[in-house]
């Protein structure tokens, strides 16, 4: 081989090495710029499920504010027909009492017949 097939040789393997080092750069900032969109994304998502989370806490909340004024009323109701009762009055029937004094068992009930009936 001479002298000048080496040089072209060199030459060719030089700007492969330098085509290589441009293609490994481009990949790594392409890979950087991926990973930059999928934590974006990922932080997105993370707040949508913290979002949903602070959602169902919040319907609990309302939940057991609901129960505690059922239980109020409730207990009222059943003063007042005891009082038509007094009275001589034939009041209707008290509506049924809630299984549960707990929100959590009122909720396990509720779930209960909601997929009972096919409801979820």
């Amino acid at each position: 081989m001479d002298g000048e097939a080496a040089e072209r040789l060199m030459n060719i393997i030089l700007q492969m090495k330098i085509n290589l080092a441009h293609v490994t750069a481009t990949l790594h900032q392409q890979t950087f710029e991926v990973q930059q969109q999928l934590g974006v994304i990922f932080e997105g998502e993370k707040k949508s499920l913290q979002d949903h989370v602070d959602g169902i806490y919040d319907k609990l909340k309302e939940c057991s504010a609901s129960l505690e004024d059922y239980k109020k009323r409730y207990a009222a109701l059943a003063t007042m027909r005891e009082k038509l009762i007094l009275l001589g009055a034939a009041p209707s029937p008290m509506p049924a009492a809630l299984p549960a004094d707990q929100v959590e068992g009122v909720i396990a009930w509720r779930l209960q017949e909601l997929k009972s009936r096919g409801k979820i």
